[in-house]
């Protein structure tokens, strides 16, 4: 499960600045900072650290940051993770002309791709919303895994009407996956599906199932639900003939 194990406010008082004159939906850009200042996808924690920053504007009392965390696995659309810790707005104390938010997240998944989208709000003396904005950090990545499909043994099984099936699932990316499940389908009928603690950068491991004489075709899947990131995710599913 995903953490929130740090959350750093800076707070400081500037001079006032002079803004110019802009529409309401037309934000500052440059008063407005989203980036990555942190990055470990190798280590254990897996943790990323990111930064945002925002200045006042006329007729602005408070500001206020929120941080939310975006997740890619594979070649999946990213998707907004809910994470309690992340759902605050943090908020300035009045007349404050720049405000920061430093944020870390840890648990990261093996072989994600992760950045935070940083919502801006400035408010009235009333508390009312003035003016937001919104931005988007770099990303965080590492080097992957890439899972496959290798050969497949067949051998008789227990009972006449049986057969014993091995599957031989490889990791030929560069960092190990973490559990990852694989499933055997005979005849179109799915046997089961069982899970592979860990597979090594450069390991192959071999997986059995037991289950009916095949007469029409054997599909193999690795990661078939797709939670793991991978360099390619093309050789995940094979289909073998009959032996």
């Amino acid at each position: 499960m995903l953490r929130v194990v740090a959350i750093l406010a800076a707070i400081v008082a500037f001079p006032a600045a002079s803004f110019a004159a802009r529409s309401a939906d037309a934000p500052a850009v440059g008063s407005l900072t989203a980036k990555v200042v942190a990055c470990d996808v190798l280590s254990d924690d897996r943790a990323a650290t990111f930064y945002a920053r925002m200045d006042s504007e006329p007729g602005a009392a408070k500001l206020q940051i929120r941080i939310q965390l975006l997740q890619r696995l594979g070649h999946d659309t990213w998707s907004k993770l809910d994470v309690p810790a992340l759902r605050l707005w943090h908020t300035s104390q009045a007349g404050v002309k720049r405000y920061g938010w430093k944020q870390t997240v840890d648990a990261l998944r093996i072989g994600g791709a992760y950045k935070a989208r940083v919502q801006y709000r400035w408010l009235t003396p009333a508390g009312t919303v003035l003016d937001s904005a919104a931005r988007e950090t770099p990303v965080c990545r590492g080097p992957l895994p890439n899972l496959a499909i290798g050969s497949l043994a067949v051998a008789p099984g227990p009972t006449t009407d049986t057969r014993t099936y091995r599957v031989q699932v490889l990791n030929k990316g560069k960092i190990a996956s973490g559990p990852v499940d694989v499933s055997l389908s005979v005849d179109r009928a799915v046997l089961d599906t069982v899970t592979v603690t860990n597979l090594a950068a450069g390991e192959t491991r071999e997986v059995g199932f037991t289950g009916p004489v095949c007469s029409r075709g054997v599909l193999a899947k690795v990661d078939p639900d797709n939670t793991i990131g991978e360099t390619i995710e093309g050789d995940n599913t094979q289909e073998f003939r009959c032996p």
